[in-house]
């Protein structure tokens, strides 16, 4: 699979590009939380379109092990921010959690393209182990399961490119991966907190919308996701303050470095 020199229709991405960028995010500390934050803080802004080896602001870091026209099979990346002991309510008195870094294949399913309109419809099958980062060092936190359906469509420009994504499916996870977040162990029991022990199972579903806009010197994006855990198997924890909430984020760069280079037509226009 070549690389592409740039086509004449609307704006094409480059192989990879570099500049530097702000972003802010609001979420709560965990799912179920009523407790949040917002993050906001300045960021590089590194992409690399590759032929094995992608990484962008719309769907991270990957490794591509196996593409075909209807087929590609990756190595992804998710991340969970850390819980603080500060935060109160449900967990008041509880030790706070550390970050969880997410990683494992994904397998996705080409179901519809329409070429003439640049829109696409995928099934997305992403298997990841959970791994706490902190004391220790590394701890493994067991297995999330997250299919989800994703459409995605492109607009196309002389000197812009817009894309726009929606998506939404289930979520499934491992005794240990809800305990980590769910359970309640004896020492930390209350009048008003039960000792809980969490199950394997289903964790809820999540709906995301996603926009982003590319230029030769500029990036902007943005989402926003609506998470239910209305029959989640944790849903009777006491640590389960809320069973529905909005996550929501912006990013701006400024890219002040690009090649002249274009990867191929695949890597950037195949809903990645």
């Amino acid at each position: 699979m070549g690389y592409l020199p740039t086509m004449a229709y609307g704006y094409h991405l480059p192989l990879w590009e570099a500049g530097i960028g702000f972003g802010a995010i609001h979420a709560p500390h965990y799912r179920g939380s009523k407790s949040s934050k917002t993050y906001a803080l300045p960021v590089p802004y590194l992409v690399y379109r590759g032929e094995y080896i992608r990484a962008d602001r719309e769907e991270g870091f990957r490794g591509m092990l196996f593409e075909s026209e209807r087929m590609k099979l990756d190595m992804s990346i998710a991340a969970n921010v850390p819980v603080p002991s500060e935060t109160g309510g449900a967990r008041e008195g509880m030790p706070g959690l550390d970050p969880v870094l997410e990683f494992g294949p994904s397998l996705n399913i080409k179901l519809w393209h329409n070429q003439q309109n640049d829109a696409l419809l995928w099934l997305k099958l992403p298997l990841r182990a959970a791994l706490s980062i902190g004391d220790p060092i590394v701890d493994y936190q067991g297995l999330v399961f997250s299919p989800y359906l994703q459409v995605a469509k492109t607009l196309h420009f002389p000197a812009v490119r817009w894309r726009f994504k929606f998506s939404t499916g289930p979520i499934f996870a491992t005794q240990r991966y809800h305990d980590y977040f769910y359970s309640v162990d004896p020492v930390y029991v209350t009048d008003d907190r039960n000792k809980y022990n969490s199950t394997a199972g289903y964790s809820g579903s999540r709906f995301t919308f996603t926009v982003s806009r590319n230029s030769k010197r500029f990036y902007l994006g943005g989402f926003a996701r609506y998470d239910n855990l209305n029959g989640a198997t944790f849903e009777n924890s006491p640590l389960v303050e809320t069973n529905d909430y909005l996550v929501f984020g912006v990013f701006f760069a400024w890219v002040f470095a690009n090649s002249a280079i274009h990867p191929p037509h695949d890597a950037v226009e195949s809903g990645e």
